[in-house]
């Protein structure tokens, strides 16, 4: 009893095993077959069908002597699904003398001799297929060539056929038979090369004759070669990659028929495709970055559009902090704004010139913003006062207040009585006025500067970022001299002829950086006489990767004799800095992160 329970339990298991793997092994079989394109009903193309047989397509089964025609082949595969396989056939003919595929430059054409019939057989493998051709003693007796009168740009095609009538009222396409030509090759050209018979290419505007002849007649039609046509935009631009709130131009260059280009940046209709991320005017192709993400710039003009790509880094703006050089100024005077922006990655930078500056009292003071990052805060020269000055930038602002005084000016200092440059180097000079309440303010940018002899070293005395720097022109001496409120001041520069023996690139802050972040850049010369001297606005400095990081131009700080040079990261990787003087350059990587 307990042997054949043992063997009924041990058959039951062995059928339930059985069974599972019977189900699973379906259910791959399944899955092969609908991945391999059968899904219950194959009705797909696929390589794996078998070709079951051929059917040979024609024109006509009747063709005129010494006239060609082309056949295609279509493949039948198991009776799921047909396609043309003509360019895997292989051509033979029972009776070459009455017709054959005697024109090889022309793939799958068979050309009638003389008058009878030929059996054409098609094979592909082991299948094959027949087809039987008459060849007829038809004579022509017109052509007719299409298209007639067509206009075609310059620079482009136009394919003409030509349709022979025969003695028999038959009619047949003899394009490849005829003998084509142009009246005049410098406007157009039409081949009469097998494979290519009756395609024109227009050359030069104006109007040319396309003939065509066969069999002793022949037929001809106008073209009409016009102003070339545009066919696409290129759409292009040196900063594919922009932080957030910084602007990057882009350029269009229409390719027309006959192959020019021509710049069209100011004539198309630029579009941003997600106007959240960054935006872009409708003409001159300037974009606006605003948020992290890509997204597409297209450019459109007479019907056609090109686009590029635009990504923006560096996150997105959440915060401003606004500030001045001084808080409390007297009347008449300049300072210096700065508004630093927070973004969303956690860095911080200069936007200074991308902020809208407002002042709520413009009787006490007045915003002027002379070029990119500078911006003047301006006091009346007649009202004192207290107002506040607005930075803001969407829905985000900072306020700073300001107090102008009555307070006059006890004494001016200047920052150094004496100077010593290099030819071809520069450096500021700062005046300093004591009030006479001992408070102090910078009044440099409302200085007057003259020099005692511009060719030796020269002054800045525009309202600018550069205003009261000086320039070593050649070697000598010259006076420098400041006037403020009717006081002068002076300082004694000499500028000598040195050779530099090597160059420094100093990083203030390090070399490595988050996208949307700021590194500051100093360059020191040390020259063979043992002196060294800051270089940092004197040096030419380059990036050499564009796309990780790039130059810009530092905001005015008051005080400084030598600004520095900032670089900003703006996609991740690594860049080679650059600063070079004096026949000598130094390089440094940046990192960003």
């Amino acid at each position: 009893m307990a042997a054949q329970q043992s063997l009924i339990l041990f058959t039951t298991f062995f059928w339930r095993v059985c069974m599972r793997n019977l189900l699973w092994s379906g259910f791959l079989i399944m899955m092969v077959l609908s991945g391999c394109g059968w899904d219950g009903t194959p009705t797909r193309p696929n390589d794996f069908t078998k070709l079951t047989s051929l059917e040979i397509v024609a024109n006509s089964p009747t063709i005129a002597a010494l006239t060609s025609t082309k056949l295609t082949v279509k493949g039948n595969f198991s009776g799921i699904f047909t396609r043309d396989i003509t360019d895997q056939v292989t051509w033979s003919t029972d009776s070459p003398t009455v017709a054959g595929f005697t024109n090889t430059a022309i793939p799958n054409a068979v050309t009638g001799h003389i008058p009878g019939t030929a059996v054409l057989t098609a094979t592909v493998g082991n299948i094959s297929n027949t087809f039987s051709l008459t060849v007829s003693n038809a004579t022509v007796t017109a052509l007719a060539i299409t298209p007639a009168t067509p206009s075609v740009p310059k620079g482009l095609t136009q394919q003409f056929a030509v349709t022979g009538t025969f003695s028999d009222l038959s009619t047949q396409d003899v394009t490849l038979d005829a003998t084509w030509a142009s009246s005049i090759t410098t406007v157009a050209t039409v081949s009469d090369a097998a494979g290519s018979k009756g395609l024109a290419q227009s050359l030069a505007i104006g109007s040319t004759q396309i003939s065509a002849t066969f069999g002793g007649i022949s037929d001809t039609t106008s073209m009409t070669v016009t102003a070339p046509v545009l066919q696409s935009i290129a759409v292009s631009t040196t900063t594919p990659s922009l932080l957030s709130l910084t602007s990057g131009t882009f350029q269009a260059n229409g390719v027309y028929s006959d192959g020019t280009s021509v710049d069209v940046t100011s004539q198309v209709t630029w579009s941003s495709a997600n106007t959240a991320i960054a935006t872009i005017t409708a003409t001159g192709g300037t974009a606006t970055a605003l948020s992290e993400g890509t997204t597409s710039i297209s450019a459109t003009y007479g019907g056609v559009t090109g686009s590029a790509s635009l990504k923006v880094t560096g996150g997105h703006l959440t915060g401003i902090t606004a500030s001045a050089a001084t808080t409390t100024m007297i009347k008449g005077t300049s300072s210096a704004l700065t508004a630093t922006g927070k973004f969303s990655n956690g860095t911080s930078r200069d936007i200074t010139g991308i902020v809208a500056w407002s002042v709520a009292n413009t009787n006490i003071a007045t915003v002027t913003s002379p070029a990119g990052n500078l911006v003047w805060l301006n006091t009346s020269s007649t009202t004192s006062g207290t107002t506040t000055v607005t930075a803001s930038y969407s829905t985000l602002s900072s306020t700073i207040d300001l107090t102008v005084t009555d307070l006059g000016v006890a004494s001016i200092a200047i920052s150094s009585g004496t100077m010593d440059l290099t030819v071809g180097t520069a450096a500021r000079l700062n005046v300093i006025a004591t009030l006479t309440d001992n408070s102090t303010q910078d009044v440099t940018a409302n200085s007057t500067w003259t020099t005692t002899d511009a060719t030796i070293a020269s002054v800045d005395n525009t309202l600018s970022a550069t205003i009261g720097r000086v320039n070593g022109v050649a070697a000598g001496s010259a006076t420098i001299t400041a006037t403020y409120g009717g006081s002068n001041i002076t300082s004694l520069v000499t500028v000598k002829t040195r050779t530099v023996q090597s160059l420094t690139i100093n990083a203030v802050f390090g070399t490595t950086v988050a996208t949307g972040g700021q590194l500051q850049m100093r360059a020191t010369a040390t020259y063979t006489d043992g002196t060294t001297q800051d270089v940092t606005e004197s040096a030419t400095w380059s990036i050499d990767t564009p796309s990780i990081a790039i130059l810009i131009t530092s905001p005015y700080q008051t005080g400084l004799a030598v600004l520095p040079k900032l670089v900003m990261g703006v996609g991740t990787g690594t860049a080679t800095l650059s600063a070079t003087f004096g026949g000598k350059t130094q390089t440094t990587t940046i990192t960003v992160q």
